[in-house]
C-alpha cells in the first residue's frame, strides 16, 4: 500500500484557502499532492446538532470539492459554500487510491474516528467587512497605459526649449518630443476604436525630468504636459467614451527640488520637515533614497504630517478632476499603515476608485481588502512571455498559469492588473527577439485571461524597444504595412474580449489538451470559446470536430472548416 503524501495537504482558515466572496457565500480550497482522487468537506454550524443516546453530535453535511487547479507538484481544489447562520466549522476527507483519512486543523484523523473539535477548521462568523471590495467595473476592463510626453504632441505652445522632432527609433531620456495631455486628448477617439476602456498615465505631476518619477510638486500638472484644466478635460472626454482614467502616484520618494527636502537640506536638523523623510544623519548628511538615487530622496509616511499630505494629494485630483484609480508606485516600499489610512479616506471620496500596487511578487499580505484593490501581476504576464518564447512547454505553461490564477482569492484574481510589458521593461517585440507570431500568440493568451488586462502604448503595432529608455520610444503614428496588418489583427482580439464575456471573468478556463497542440476553453453558462495553439515547430493537422460540434469562427460567426492546418505559434478562436 502506497502511503498518502501527507506533506503536501494544506489549508488554513484565511486568505486563498477560506475567502469571503459575498454577504452569505465563503469559497474554500485546498491544496494537496497529485496522489488524491478526491476530495470531500464535512461542514455545518459550529452550534448545531442533535442530542443522541451517546451525547450531543454536531450536525453536519458533505460536500465535493472540484479539481480546479493543477501546478507542478499539485492539485488545488475548491468549493463554494454558504454556511448556515453564517457560521461554518469544517474539515476534510481525503481519498488517495489506498487511503482515506480526514483533515483537520490538528492534523489527520482516521476515517472510522470521529473528528475532535480541536481538529475542524472555523470560520466564526461571516461579516460583510471580510469580503473583499473592489471597483466592479475593473474587471471588464482593457487598460492602455501611456508614457504622456512620447504619446502626442497636441499643444506645441508648451513645448520646452529643445523639443526634438517626433521620430521613429531609439530615445534617451533626457531628450524631449512634446509629449503632452492635449495629445491624449486628441487620440482618445483612436483608443475608443481600439476597444480601450481604461488609460493609465505615468507620472503628469511637475518634474524636471521626461518620466516625472522625481516629484517637484504634487499639486499641480507639469507644464510641459498641460494645465490642471487640460486633465480635466481629458478625464471628461474619456468618460463621455466609457473610458477610466488612472494617475501614478510616486509616494515612496520625490524630487531632489521638492520644497520641503529642499527645505531640510538647507536647514538639516532645524528643518521642520526633517521627519518627511529617513536622515541617516545630519553631519555628515546622509539619507534614504529610492534604490540609490541621491535625486529621490525616501519619503517617511509613518510620520502624521507626511501621511496627510500625501493623501491629501491623492483626495485633490480626485475631487478636482474625477480620476477613477490610482497606480502606486513602488508600494511595497512604503509603510504598510500608510495605505490602511490611505485606502479608507480615498475610498471616502470615491468608493469605486480603483486601488492599484506596484508589487511585482507575491502580494497577497496587500490583497487582504484593507489596502489595495489589486496589483500588477507580472507573474501572470511572465508565464505567457516563458511559453511564448519556447522556454517552456504547454503541460509547464498550464502549471504556471494555474499557479497564478490559484494564487489569490478568485474575488482578487477579478481585478488584477495583468500586463506583459511596460516603461519598466523591455518592450514584448524585443523580450519574444522579434517573432511576430510570438508576439500575436502572447497578446492573444493575455487576452483571455483572468482579470482585467494593460497593454502597453504601442504594442498594437508591435513597437520595438528594449530597456528604459529604449521602451520609451515615440509611439508610432505611421505604420508600415506590416505594422498595420498586425494592428488590423491586434484590435480583432481586443473586439473578442469585449464581444464574450467567457473571455473574462465569471467563467471557467478549461485546460483541453497541452501537448503539441494546446486546447483552451473559455466559457461560462452562456457561451463557449475554445483556443486551439499549435506550439510545435511544424504545421498540425487538427479536427476540430473531435472538440467542438458544429464550430463557428469566434471573430465573424460563421461556420468554420472543420479540419485546420494550423502553422507553427500560430492559434484559431472556435465558438460554441
Amino acid at each position: 500500500m502506497i502511503k498518502m503524501n501527507k506533506s503536501a495537504i494544506f489549508h488554513q482558515s484565511h486568505d486563498q484557502w477560506q475567502a469571503v466572496v459575498s454577504v452569505n457565500e465563503v469559497e474554500i480550497r485546498l491544496t494537496s499532492g497529485k496522489d488524491i482522487r478526491s476530495v470531500k468537506i464535512v461542514y455545518g454550524d459550529p452550534h448545531l446538532g442533535e442530542l443522541t443516546p451517546a451525547g450531543w453530535r454536531w450536525k453536519s453535511t458533505g460536500q465535493t470539492l472540484l479539481l480546479a487547479y493543477e501546478t507542478e507538484h499539485s492539485y488545488i481544489w475548491k468549493t463554494i459554500l454558504t454556511p448556515e447562520n453564517r457560521r461554518l466549522k469544517y474539515h476534510f476527507i481525503l481519498q488517495s487510491d489506498d487511503e482515506i483519512l480526514q483533515f483537520g486543523e490538528d492534523g489527520f484523523t482516521p476515517i472510522d474516528e470521529e473528528v475532535g473539535l480541536w481538529n475542524n477548521f472555523f470560520l466564526p462568523y461571516l461579516h460583510q467587512s471580510q469580503q473583499f471590495n473592489a471597483p466592479s467595473w475593473v474587471k471588464n476592463t482593457i487598460w492602455y497605459q501611456i508614457f504622456p510626453e512620447r504619446f502626442f504632441n497636441g499643444d506645441r505652445s508648451n513645448d520646452l526649449e529643445g523639443t526634438l522632432a517626433w521620430h521613429r527609433g531609439p530615445v534617451s531620456n533626457k531628450e524631449r518630443y512634446g509629449g503632452d495631455i492635449a495629445g491624449i486628448i486628441e487620440k482618445l477617439p483612436y483608443l475608443s476604436d481600439l476597444g480601450i476602456s481604461g488609460i493609465y498615465l505615468t507620472p503628469v505631476f511637475e518634474s524636471v525630468t521626461t518620466h516625472k518619477y522625481d516629484t517637484r510638486n504634487y499639486f499641480a500638472i507639469d507644464p510641459s504636459f498641460g494645465t490642471e484644466q487640460d486633465l480635466i478635460e481629458l478625464v471628461k472626454k474619456a468618460h463621455q467614451l466609457n473610458i477610466k482614467v488612472m494617475l501614478d502616484a510616486v509616494f515612496n520618494h520625490c524630487g531632489a527640488d521638492f520644497p520641503y527636502w529642499m527645505d531640510v537640506k538647507k536647514h538639516k536638523e532645524a528643518s521642520e520637515y526633517k521627519d518627511w523623510f529617513h536622515i541617516k544623519s545630519f553631519e555628515p548628511f546622509a539619507y534614504e533614497t529610492f534604490s540609490f538615487d541621491k535625486n529621490m530622496p525616501k519619503l517617511n509616511l509613518s510620520n502624521p504630517d507626511t501621511k496627510q499630505y500625501f493623501i491629501e494629494v491623492a483626495k485633490f485630483w480626485i475631487e478636482k478632476a474625477d480620476i477613477d484609480g490610482w497606480r502606486l508606485d513602488v508600494a511595497n516600499e512604503i509603510d504598510p499603515s500608510f495605505w490602511i489610512d490611505f485606502r479608507k479616506e480615498i475610498k471616502t471620496v470615491k468608493k469605486d476608485c480603483y486601488i492599484l500596487g506596484e508589487v511585482w511578487h507575491d502580494s497577497m499580505q496587500w490583497l487582504r481588502g484593507e489596502r489595495f484593490d489589486a496589483v500588477m501581476n507580472y507573474p501572470l504576464g511572465r508565464s505567457i512571455i516563458d511559453f511564448a518564447l519556447g522556454k517552456i512547454d504547454s503541460t509547464q505553461f498550464r502549471y504556471r498559469m494555474d499557479k497564478a490564477f490559484a494564487h489569490y482569492p478568485s474575488k482578487v484574481s477579478e481585478v488584477q492588473f495583468n500586463l506583459l510589458d511596460s516603461h519598466d521593461t523591455a518592450r514584448l517585440r524585443n523580450i519574444l527577439k522579434h517573432d511576430i507570431r510570438r508576439v500575436e500568440l502572447a497578446f492573444a493568451l493575455l487576452l483571455i485571461s483572468f482579470g482585467s488586462i494593460c497593454i502597453y502604448y504601442g504594442s498594437e503595432v508591435a513597437m520595438e524597444g528594449e530597456y528604459d529608455p529604449d521602451c520609451r520610444r515615440c509611439m508610432v503614428w505611421d505604420p508600415n504595412k506590416d505594422e498595420l496588418a498586425f494592428l488590423k489583427r491586434f484590435k480583432r482580439l481586443i473586439a473578442l474580449r469585449n464581444q464574450y464575456f467567457c473571455l473574462r471573468n465569471n467563467s471557467k478556463w478549461q485546460w483541453r489538451e497541452t501537448g503539441d497542440l494546446l486546447v483552451i476553453e473559455r466559457s461560462n453558462e452562456h457561451q463557449s470559446v475554445w483556443m486551439f495553439v499549435n506550439t510545435s515547430d511544424h504545421p498540425l493537422p487538427i479536427s476540430i470536430e473531435k472538440y467542438v460540434p458544429d464550430p463557428k469562427d469566434a471573430f465573424t460567426g460563421r461556420p468554420h472548416a472543420t479540419v485546420v492546418n494550423i502553422l507553427p505559434k500560430q492559434y484559431i478562436f472556435i465558438a460554441q
